[in-house]
């Protein structure tokens, strides 16, 4: 977190008399509710915005928005600071004694200084709140958008920026509104125990699309849905099982030029891992993500040359990233 520090110096008193203050978040930030206030004003704008921007062919539907974020130049910031201390000097008569006034007179004198730079550099504070919300057309086309809206002092909308977007069938649909109104995954007897589990695990989807990349995004949220389907089939999450799902929908449309006939063999889901030192020289794994071994027999004029090896690569949330041929000898990866 951004810290300031606002030091005023005195010429008129002794080098050892000065005010050294540290405040964080700016002291004289909004307060919890009133920042909520502009929050739900702005979200209303951008509510108000997307509907104008809908014609009579599309719909738009909004679900959630991000925590409000305010962008404050540094000098507003430092004139906040001016102000906090002014609001504290009354409290600090006693400690200051005859330096009080000058002191006094030297925050006013800084605080009329900075008001003038601000003034001059037309500097003011733009705030950013991110929101997600579908486009649906007449035909039924859906589109899954998330946009960050950065708004002026005002609340009056500045500009938008797109974050991702991909499109949804009406199946993928179905199972984003189940993720995002946060239905049950699993069921089980005991209500608490369940609770417990599908809590857990929205922990864990909401996190990796917070922490996704924007370029990631849209693959994340596909995978995440998918995901949705397998829990509500299998009443649980099989990291094993869902790989080979994956892997069996890259087959039926591969992104390499050949033609699968049959999944012959499939290596376990093994883990890619990382090893990096900390500052204190002890050794740290991190996971990067895992892998998987296939051999498929595929179309040819050559029977000798019908099974073909690949290697599938999937990231620390089991999004496919990619398939390659395996060179060379292969049959050590499915020992």
């Amino acid at each position: 977190m951004t810290r300031y520090i606002s030091l005023i110096s005195l010429s008129l008193l002794l080098s050892s008399c000065f005010i050294l203050e540290e405040y964080e978040n700016a002291a004289t930030a909004e307060s919890e509710s009133a920042k909520k206030e502009r929050q739900d004003v702005i979200q209303d704008s951008i509510i108000a915005y997307l509907q104008s921007q809908s014609y009579n062919k599309q719909e738009y539907i909004p679900y959630t928005f991000g925590s409000l974020y305010s962008n404050k130049p540094r000098e507003i910031v430092e004139l906040e600071q001016l102000h906090q201390i002014k609001a504290e000097l009354p409290t600090m008569q006693t400690r200051y004694g005859d330096k009080f006034d000058s002191i006094t007179k030297a925050n006013d004198q800084e605080i009329h200084s900075k008001s003038e730079e601000i003034r001059e550099k037309h500097l003011y504070t733009t705030y950013d709140l991110t929101h997600l919300y579908c486009i649906k057309k007449e035909n039924n086309e859906i589109k899954l958008i998330e946009s960050n809206f950065k708004t002026y002092p005002n609340n009056v909308i500045k500009d938008a920026e797109i974050i991702f977007s991909t499109s949804l069938n009406s199946k993928e649909y179905e199972l984003f509104e189940h993720y995002i109104h946060q239905d049950p995954l699993i069921f089980d007897n005991d209500y608490s125990y369940q609770k417990h589990l599908n809590a857990n695990t929205y922990e864990k989807l909401n996190q990796s699309m917070i922490e996704a990349q924007p370029d990631r995004k849209a693959d994340l949220l596909k995978t995440i849905l998918k995901k949705v389907a397998f829990y509500q089939k299998n009443n649980g999450f099989d990291p094993e099982v869902f790989t080979n799902y994956l892997i069996s929908e890259w087959t039926k449309n591969p992104s390499l030029d050949i033609t699968i006939e049959k999944v012959v063999k499939v290596s376990p889901l093994k883990l890619i891992k990382e090893q990096s030192k900390t500052g204190d020289s002890i050794p740290k794994e991190s996971l990067l993500g895992f892998k998987k071994f296939v051999l498929v027999r595929v179309k040819t004029n050559d029977p000798l040359e019908s099974e073909f090896p690949l290697y599938f690569e999937f990231d620390e949330n089991h999004v496919l990233m990619g398939v390659l041929p395996v060179e060379g000898e292969y049959q050590k990866y499915f020992e």
